[in-house]
């Protein structure tokens, strides 16, 4: 009878731990997460896009625009540096545009624009077209893998000390023992 306690207690521990590890798995695929050896950044392939095609990427960006095809959902992408889990940065820092081209359909309302997005896939080519009167030439990738990343909240407000004393603020909502060098209240 002790030896089955032991063995149930076990399996009971042994399965805890598995849905403790499972529940810290992330989200992000692998691919995401981690870029392709001997990646070409979005400059580069803007630069010389015919000595790249057909190579891997990771490239991240604001979403531009979403638009839905018969076959697949082409979002235009204006890039942003990556964070190293993959994670576009929030900066005006750009390489440029480019078009990910992903397998299936994308509701336009998820993926809305200013959304923050991470594709991984192949580099097939490069489209132009205009942006305003400016002919702009897009390196398209056939993304493989892509994440959209949460919506961030800005923190609610916290008041921060100043970092100097006043000896005549009066704060009328503290209670009198919340400050001890305001005696007279």
């Amino acid at each position: 009878m002790n030896m089955h306690y032991r063995v149930t207690k076990l399996r009971c521990g042994l399965l805890l731990l598995v849905l403790w590890l499972s529940a810290c798995a992330s989200q992000v695929p692998q691919s995401i997460r981690e870029a392709p050896a001997g990646m070409p950044s979005l400059q580069q392939v803007r630069a010389d896009a015919s000595h790249y095609l057909g190579q891997q990427v990771r490239w991240g960006g604001i979403i531009i625009e979403t638009v839905n095809r018969e076959d697949a959902t082409w979002l235009t992408l204006l890039g942003r540096p990556l964070y190293n889990s993959g994670k576009p940065k929030i900066t005006d820092d750009s390489a440029g545009r480019f078009i990910a081209i992903v397998p299936e359909f994308l509701d336009p309302q998820v993926y809305a624009a200013d959304r923050r997005v991470t594709v991984s896939g192949t580099l097939l080519r490069t489209e132009t077209a205009q942006v305003g009167d400016y002919p702009y030439t897009y390196p398209v990738v056939q993304s493989e893998a892509w994440y959209l990343w949460p919506k961030e909240t800005e923190p609610p407000y916290t008041y921060r000390y100043p970092g100097w004393y006043d000896p005549w603020y009066y704060e009328p909502w503290y209670p009198p023992y919340a400050y001890p060098y305001r005696y007279w209240r």
